[in-house]
């Protein structure tokens, strides 16, 4: 990865780095421990770890979690997702490396 590629996907301003849901008993504790793995270089399923990783700073941020009643957690995740990008001119957060797939095809939006 580049640093022209990493430069790009940066956001001025913004104080939020990656948006993402995690689901059942262990969820956050594996969703967590997979990004982790993941940005160290490691097999793991999550690819947004790799731009954090790339952070001088990555071993100092902040970890925040909302947790959600909703029924459908990809849907909470992506009104956050598009709150974000409603604030920062349309950019997805620094690690957020597509739009979800799944409410880009019911609203007709785009997949980055």
């Amino acid at each position: 990865m580049t640093a022209d590629r990493l430069g790009a996907a940066w956001v001025d301003g913004a104080a939020v780095l990656y948006i993402g849901k995690a689901a059942g008993q262990n969820g956050l504790k594996q969703r967590l421990a997979d990004y982790r793995r993941h940005g160290a270089g490691l097999l793991a399923g999550h690819w947004g770890g790799r731009y954090i990783r790339q952070l001088t700073d990555s071993d100092a941020l902040l970890v925040a979690w909302l947790p959600m009643t909703e029924d459908d957690a990809g849907e909470a995740e992506q009104d956050l997702i598009d709150e974000f990008k409603e604030l920062h001119g349309g950019a997805l957060p620094f690690a957020n490396l597509r739009n979800n797939a799944r409410r880009a095809a019911a609203t007709g939006t785009d997949i980055d």
